[in-house]
């Protein structure tokens, strides 16, 4: 399903071509991640694919007449094409396939609305050691009436690469105790849910598609994306509330397909916080929390906090 009509969007197809073609090498005496960018203009939402995205995370139907923001992650999802065009350029070390992501961050000026026009870019960002690999961000940005206007950084691990000093990521940190959680919502993600959202989502990565293909990887079954476990908390929530925010969040451990999952939220001096568990509490699969609106640089964009 296509996410987006514009101009400049690299064709999936040659993405997953290559990405199945080219040997990687990783990175070699501490070098530093290329920067590698695409970018696309006159870009516009599909609409039949918006109203499957809002579906599939639990989000109501958009009105006739769209005037609703585009939710927090359907632009980092629909931004796809880059992303793909990115994992597959022979300059990128890794292998696209297995890749885990670990953490997500969103920073929002203002929203952006369903049939609205605007420009996407994807680039490369650090490469910092991790424990079970090495971790990379990618970020997008997109402008809309001459700025800045939305901004997602993915961070993803290459389990098993090497390149960099061994140290254990800041995704791995244990979140802070605090107020007491709320449960919010039992969530249902059933085996073929993985599939379901790849479709949408446009990646094909085999851990989310069936368990044969996940077990390579070293997952007992497939997984499903972070995103949607992200999204589908986020609608459960009722979040974000206001037009400009910063979310957070890490992605502690994988969903495995199927599972039984809960959603829990509290309150904290500077942000609203979010998890989502086991049905015991016994694990944490997600943690996210909602921070005050950005406060924007001279550039038309808000400064990111250092990892």
């Amino acid at each position: 399903m296509q996410a987006l009509h514009g101009e400049g969007l690299p064709p999936a197809w040659r993405a997953y071509g290559a990405m199945l073609l080219r040997r990687r090498r990783g990175l070699r005496g501490g070098d530093a991640l290329p920067r590698i960018e695409r970018s696309a203009t006159g870009l516009q939402l599909d609409p039949a694919w918006l109203a499957a995205y809002r579906a599939i995370v639990g989000l109501a139907p958009e009105a006739a007449e769209g005037r609703s923001a585009v939710p927090p992650l359907a632009l980092q999802i629909a931004a796809a094409p880059l992303h793909l065009s990115i994992l597959a350029d022979a300059a990128f070390p890794f292998r696209a396939f297995g890749l885990v992501h670990v953490a997500q961050r969103v920073e929002q000026i203002a929203p952006l609305r369903p049939q609205e026009r605007f420009a996407l870019s994807a680039f490369t960002g650090p490469v910092r050691p991790a424990r079970r690999g090495v971790e990379f961000d990618l970020i997008t940005e997109v402008q809309a009436d001459g700025r800045c206007a939305w901004r997602g950084i993915t961070t993803a691990v290459s389990l098993g690469a090497a390149g960099v000093p061994t140290a254990v990521s800041a995704a791995a940190t244990a979140p802070a105790e605090g107020a007491p959680w709320q449960t919010i919502a039992h969530l249902a993600a059933p085996e073929p849910l993985g599939r379901r959202y790849a479709a949408i989502a446009g990646d094909l990565n085999p851990i989310h598609q069936h368990a044969l293909l996940a077990r390579p990887f070293g997952f007992d079954r497939a997984i499903v994306h972070g995103t949607w476990t992200l999204a589908r908390a986020l609608a459960a929530a009722g979040w974000p509330r206001t037009p400009a925010f910063v979310l957070e969040a890490r992605f502690r451990r994988p969903v495995l397909l199927p599972s039984d999952l809960l959603v829990a939220v509290r309150s904290a001096a500077d942000a609203e916080e979010l998890r989502v568990t086991s049905p015991d509490g016994a694990t944490l699969h997600l943690t996210a929390a909602m921070l005050a609106a950005p406060v924007p640089s001279d550039s038309g964009f808000p400064t990111t906090r250092a990892r």
